[in-house]
């Protein structure tokens, strides 16, 4: 029997349900877990924000959901939000990004999707957020009782990094909303170019300026792809960056290529199946992923994809998409100029991308998330039971 009744009780953190890949993550998987009739066998509690509710997909009445406005990466989430999911009894807690709250009495899978901010301390804004980090994340992987994580190479950064054995940790890839797929209509292609101020031919980069998404590489081997080739398509720089500030604006500025960027800032969840299905490309030679989406995305859509040769890129695309070094501004550069001159080529990439994006299920990730969750919830009835069955001394069954 569960804490709070006949049906195990499970909680899930949505406390960054609109953030970017994480969020992308918890949407998605909600939306999947809902609609497996296994789900049916729990009742889950969803942890959400009241300003981010409407982000959340439409859900079956086994699922509650739950006010939790503890910010991340706070003391409140390790405090309050600790002692609320005490007080709620649940049988299990998700922790859907690396901060595992203290429970003593409650098992808890946690996801941890990468460890860039441990590989790439330089990336923090201080060296005690890379601190907070290491600890945040050491702690998760010694107090779970599962974790998940989203690719093989992230499974052996975590094993690299903390020695800890692979036996508690399953590798469960993302998936790919049916939403993205190779026949979005023209007219909604058309539609998003003309809302973001887009024109066509384009070539699409999507991430924000943080240092790990290489933007300013992409600048420069777009400008020297320029250089050698009388490119017609201009570059749309999707996601938080700001347009008119700061080194990519100067470098922008620089490399002669005002007239030739597009900027069009944070893109809608709706807007971006035809804004990858109208562009010539994926550009997304980033230097670290745990996962990349936005790779398999375009891919769905048919659209050939460039990215990198290193990190879980390689594991997601290999063989798949045109693989370069995200640190080789030429190779980069030669790259664009083969996708965008070559038609066959183009073909082909195309091709095997729809292909692979086959591989994404997110329906196939909420069945291996459950089973995740049952292993979890069986090793704590497999602790209660020989307290249960001890038989006093002396008496026989």
């Amino acid at each position: 029997m569960s804490r709070g009744g006949d049906f195990p009780r499970i909680g899930i953190d949505a406390r960054k349900l609109k953030d970017y890949g994480i969020g992308s993550y918890i949407r998605e998987l909600l939306d999947a877990i809902a609609r497996r009739p296994e789900s049916e066998q729990y009742r889950f509690l969803v942890y959400v924000g009241a300003a981010d509710r409407d982000a959340l997909p439409v859900l079956p009445p086994h699922f509650e959901i739950a006010n939790e406005e503890a910010p991340g990466y706070s003391i409140a989430e390790l405090t309050g939000f600790a002692w609320r999911i005490f007080r709620d009894k649940l049988d299990l807690f998700h922790a859907t990004h690396y901060v595992l709250p203290p429970l003593p009495n409650t098992n808890s899978v946690v996801t941890i999707h990468d460890i860039i901010h441990l590989l790439y301390p330089h990336f923090l804004p201080s060296r005690a957020a890379h601190v907070y980090a290491r600890f945040m994340i050491r702690r998760a992987l010694q107090r779970a009782d599962r974790i998940i994580t989203v690719s093989y190479n992230s499974k052996r950064d975590l094993t690299d990094y903390f020695g800890i054995p692979g036996s508690r940790t399953e590798v469960i890839y993302n998936g790919v909303s049916s939403r993205f797929r190779p026949d979005v209509p023209v007219e909604e292609r058309k539609r998003v170019a003309a809302w973001h101020g887009i024109s066509s031919p384009y070539l699409l980069f999507l991430g924000g300026e943080k240092p790990h998404k290489n933007v300013q590489n992409v600048v420069r081997a777009f400008a020297e792809a320029r250089r050698k080739q009388n490119l017609p398509q201009t570059l749309v720089l999707a996601g938080p960056m700001p347009a008119n500030e700061g080194r990519l604006a100067a470098l922008i500025s620089a490399l002669d290529l005002s007239g030739s960027i597009r900027s069009p800032g944070i893109i809608e969840e709706a807007d971006l199946p035809g804004l990858y299905a109208g562009a010539d490309a994926l550009l997304y030679p980033t230097l670290y992923e745990g996962f990349g989406l936005p790779v398999v995305e375009a891919m769905a859509c048919g659209v050939p994809v460039l990215t990198s040769s290193t990190s879980a890129l390689q594991e997601i695309a290999g063989g798949y998409a045109l693989l370069v070094d995200p640190m080789d501004v030429d190779a980069i550069a030669r790259g664009i100029v083969q996708l965008t001159t070559d038609p066959k080529v183009r073909a082909d990439y195309s091709l095997l991308g729809r292909k692979r994006a086959l591989d994404f299920s997110w329906d196939k990730a909420a069945e291996r998330t459950l089973e995740v969750y049952a292993a979890a919830l069986q090793r704590e009835r497999r602790r209660e039971e020989p307290a249960a069955g001890r038989q006093a001394p002396g008496r026989s069954p």
